[in-house]
């Protein structure tokens, strides 16, 4: 139906639209109607022969009016030109103008097909004069309307859909965006479409108008990207290669569509098919604007500055093939996204392989440089796996780093520990089988493929292929070129051949062929559409991608540890453990009674040399001047130190002397040092034999450097207990043991032995104490104050005995030889708690912590620890003040009065300390639980558990106050 059908049918309900009516003219032939019977065409065909014959004897008596009145036909209307004008002469509507015409404004029978109310389902030409009828074009006057056909619309979109201007459109570089061009000067353009309204002309045009604005817009994103020089990485310019690629593969696409052909043959079906066509490239388009946060809602003043961190650009990245992955958007679309994320993490991958020398040794430099990598898409170009260190890929891994979000959580929790292993295997054994492997392990990149995913899952490889793009391998284009050039080029060299060729040329289209445009083509038509059962989502696949890297990152660990628990090797840990033990720990029989010998005296003679004189009779060789001799007798007698340290009257001692002595005491020790039950054996003996050569060298004593500016520094005083403090043992740990016997580790072993030496000399000073008091009566004429002594130095001296013998036996023994158990289980394969030597080292200082906190030396212990250390203080002052009393600086009743103080603080510090203790114990709610359960695997199991640390105070409680004598002494 026309515009002109529903006119002629508005006249006949009765609306007059101006135009004159002249009457039907009717057919002068008739068609009667068929009965509805069997036809006959024998018969039919003689009574029409018959008809035609009676209708040819009687045309010369009748009229055609009476044949047709005589018929039923309507009469015809006079067709003279006379009679017609006469009649509208005649007509009484005479003062108006109307066209009066026989051409046919409407079919006599119209196409049922347009008798529809709707008008969209009209023809294009009806839908817009009903459109413009009712609504006429727009006019403003601020606005210049344009007016297009369909035709030269195509011919502007070609132009603006790969981000060109058109005579339509221009380029806004200040907004980013096309506006319409053509109307009047400065006046904003209305586009509209010939058939359409502005609404459906303004629906058409902004499909072609926003893949044009993000296709120009990501072109000036690279542009600015590639500005920005002193920021970019390896990974970002492997991203701008990449998205530059994508580009020019959707120009390429864009420019083969429907708008390609320069003679459209425009039809109803052209604009709506075109459109239709281009949706698929405006969701790759929109989608990669939104990576690049360059969005149609952004204006450039708006635009976020674009990350340049490698880390946070892979995550995006693969963030964004995630979402398309799960939306199960197109498979263009993802294949984009994944081509993305395998060529812009390509160097990201390589540096964290190196990172952990994977991939990284002399067979597979050989074979990287002869043979095309296997990556998703093809043989990439990609350089040689050493060409670059991870600091020119600007990744730096280190254990605060953070990773991308597609790296699995195994190996982000195992690479820490395998970088560190690496180094710490390349200095203990660099020959390693893990370092050289005899096969070479598979290349980590991104794989699509169901083949190649179906490959990495049965043998953990790629394995070795042809490359899939591409028709000549590298010996058929050495060939090729020998014949064009006359000259060959090894197979190395062969990539050089293009500098032969005539500029403008390429010889052939094997360039072509293997560039980076035909790459990414192929490898979005060989792309599959979903993944396969094996990883049916990304992540599991990139878990699966991982693996080999898993797998490697694990064997450097488990390597490095099976190194340190050789026992035939020189960094077998439980010797040199046991070496520790022995002497920062002092309990090495012959080291301790040397040092004790050394540094300690439990005489009652002050001039008298511990020993006999047999091992320090050197110095007693030494003569001293009558002064030295003179200032020695005035000064105060340090009890339980050995006499000739306090020589020079000055503290703390130096010269030659005490450096020979200590010296000389680690060397006697090594020829009785032992390091277990097993040193007998053949193939223990060579590692063992090394360790205790080189603990001579290794192990020394030195000078700390303490506070002396302030003037109350008690370590300046040979008569207090820190009087040692300024001494210590130190060992230089070999590398690569230092990663279990850390430097922090190594100070806790030292804050023990200074401990120790507290301890030794309180020791010392209560039997030096005792053979003083046994020699002389003290207090002759005062009978309770000689009781009072009597009963304070047994009540101190046992005090002092248990806490030495808790210490060796509990605090120390206990712990570290739990620990040196379990070191030797793992070794004999017992036992898996060790997965690296991270662990190991952990479990080191965990159980040195044990000991401090047994021996009250934590700092949430300080309250024990202060009420323990001012009571072996006032143990030490009462062997001081017997000393002054033994030499006559002290009075018999100045010293009665010292000794009464003396011994009530110490009863109160007592009683203190083993309430604390039982405070400290009631703190740790499970500490009774895990004793009992500590007792009763004990007694299922021959493996030695440790007592701990807090548990183990209880021993220290029920060794002190069985009876709970102090806990009740002031209640």
């Amino acid at each position: 139906m026309s515009l002109f059908g529903d006119a002629w049918n508005q006249h006949d309900n009765g609306v007059d639209l101006g135009l004159g009516v002249l009457s039907h003219i009717t057919p002068q032939f008739f068609v009667p109607r068929m009965v509805d019977k069997p036809q006959d065409p024998i018969v039919h065909a003689i009574e029409r022969e018959k008809a035609t014959t009676l209708e040819k004897r009687g045309a010369r008596n009748f009229e055609p009016r009476d044949i047709s009145r005589g018929r039923g036909i309507p009469p015809l209307p006079s067709l003279s030109p006379e009679v017609l004008w006469a009649k509208s002469l005649a007509n009484d509507d005479q003062h108006s103008d109307q066209v009066v015409s026989w051409d046919v404004l409407r079919q006599s029978h119209p196409n049922r097909s347009y008798n529809t109310p709707f008008l969209t389902e009209q023809s294009s030409d009806v839908s817009a004069s009903a459109q413009y009828h009712v609504r006429p074009l727009p006019f403003d006057l601020r606005a210049s309307v344009i007016c297009v056909n369909e035709l030269e619309l195509l011919e502007s979109l070609r132009m603006t859909v790969l981000g060109t201007s058109s005579f339509l459109h221009t380029w806004d570089p200040v907004s980013e965006t096309f506006i319409s061009f053509g109307g009047a000067e400065n006046l904003p353009n209305k586009l509209i479409i010939s058939g359409k309204d502005e609404t459906m002309s303004s629906s058409l045009l902004k499909r072609f108008l926003d893949i044009g604005t993000l296709m120009r817009r990501l072109e000036v994103f690279l542009s600015v990207l590639r500005t920005r020089r002193k920021e970019e990485n390896a990974t970002v310019h492997a991203f701008s290669h990449a998205l530059s690629v994508v580009l020019v593969y959707l120009r390429d696409q864009l420019s083969r569509g429907p708008l390609s052909n320069f003679c459209i043959p425009v039809s109803s079906k052209t604009l709506s098919g075109t459109w239709l066509y281009y949706g698929d490239f405006e969701e790759i388009v929109v989608s990669l604007a939104s990576l690049c946060q360059r969005g149609l809602g952004l204006s450039p003043p708006q635009y976020p500055q674009f990350t340049m961190k490698p880390v946070a650009l892979l995550s995006r990245i693969y963030k964004y093939l995630d979402t398309h992955f799960r939306k199960s958007s197109s498979r263009t679309l993802v294949a984009v996204f994944a081509y993305l994320l395998t060529m812009s993490s390509k160097n990201y991958l390589q540096a964290l392989c190196r990172s952990v020398a994977y991939a990284d040794n002399n067979g597979q430099r050989a074979a990287t440089s002869q043979q095309p990598q296997r990556t998703a898409i093809g043989p990439f170009d990609i350089e040689d796996f050493d060409q670059a260190s991870p600091e020119d890929d600007g990744v730096l891994f280190t254990e605060d780093d953070e990773l991308p979000s597609f790296i699995p959580r195994d190996l982000a929790e195992a690479l820490p520990a395998a970088q560190k292993s690496l180094k710490l295997l390349t200095a203990a054994k660099p020959d390693h089988p893990v370092l050289n492997p005899p096969v070479r392990r598979p290349f980590i990149t991104w794989v699509w493929s169901t083949r190649d995913i179906q490959d990495l899952w049965r043998m953990g490889s790629l394995g070795e292929v042809a490359p899939t793009i591409g028709s000549h391998s590298p010996a058929d284009l050495a060939s090729a070129d020998a014949e064009l050039h006359g000259c060959g080029y090894q197979s190395d060299l062969v990539g050089f051949r293009v500098f032969d060729l005539e500029p403008g040329s390429n010889g052939d289209n094997t360039f072509n062929e293997h560039s980076m445009h035909a790459a990414l083509e192929s490898f979005i038509l060989s792309f599959p559409p979903v993944l396969p059962s094996i990883t049916p989502s990304l992540s599991l696949l990139t878990s699966l991608v991982f693996s080999p890297l898993i797998s490697h990152a694990a064997s450097l660990s488990s390597a490095l540890l099976s190194i340190f628990l050789d026992n035939n090797s020189f960094l077998y840990v439980h010797d040199h453990l046991v070496l520790l033990r022995s002497h920062m720990l002092l309990t090495s029989p012959s080291f301790k009674s040397r040092l004790t010998a050394a540094l300690f005296s439990d005489t009652d003679d002050r001039e008298v040399v511990a020993g006999g004189g047999k091992s320090f009779a050197l110095s007693r060789q030494r003569s001293r001047s009558a002064a030295g001799a003179a200032q020695h007798g005035a000064s105060r007698w340090a009890v339980g130190l050995a006499p000739f340290l306090t020589e020079r009257g000055t503290w703390p001692p130096g010269g030659a002397d005490l450096s020979f002595f200590l010296r000389t005491v680690i060397v006697d020790s090594q020829d009785t040092c032992s390091f277990g039950p097993h040193d007998s054996q053949q193939e223990h003996e060579f590692g063992s034999r090394r360790i205790a050569e080189e603990a001579e060298v290794r192990l020394g004593f030195a000078i700390r450097d303490l506070a002396s500016d302030t003037g109350r520094e008690r370590w300046l005083n040979p008569l207090y207990i820190e009087a040692l403090d300024f001494l210590y043992l130190d060992y230089k740990v070999p590398h690569p043991l230092d990663v279990i016997i850390t430097p922090d580790t190594t100070s806790k072993y030292q804050r023990i032995f200074a401990f120790l030496l507290r301890v030794i000399r309180v020791e010392s000073a209560i039997r030096a104490a005792f053979r003083m008091i046994h020699q002389d009566v003290l207090f002759p004429t005062l009978n309770q104050s000689r009781k009072l002594l009597t009963h304070f130095r047994f009540v101190a001296h046992s005090f002092v005995a248990t806490l030495s013998a808790y210490i060796f036996d509990v605090a120390i023994g206990g712990n570290f030889d739990a620990f040196l158990a379990r070191v030797a289980a793992c070794r004999l394969g017992t036992s898996s708690e060790f997965t690296d030597v991270f662990s190991l080292a952990g479990a080191h200082s965990a159980a040195m912590n044990d000991i401090l906190s047994a021996c009250l030396m934590r700092s949430a212990q300080r309250a024990a620890g202060d009420l323990l250390r001012e009571s072996l203080e006032l143990i030490l002052e009462l062997c001081v003040m017997i000393g002054d009393l033994n030499d006559g600086r002290l009075q018999e009743y100045e010293a009665s009065s010292a000794l009464d103080v003396l011994f009530a603080a110490f009863r109160n510090k007592m009683s203190t300390l083993v309430k604390v203790l039982e405070v400290l114990l009631e703190k740790d709610l499970k500490s009774s639980q895990r004793q009992e359960l500590l007792l009763a695997l004990q007694e299922q199991s021959e493996v030695r558990h440790a007592p701990g640390g807090v548990e183990a105070l209880r021993h220290l409680i029920v060794r002190l106050d069985i009876n709970e004598w102090w806990k009740k002494l002031n209640s």
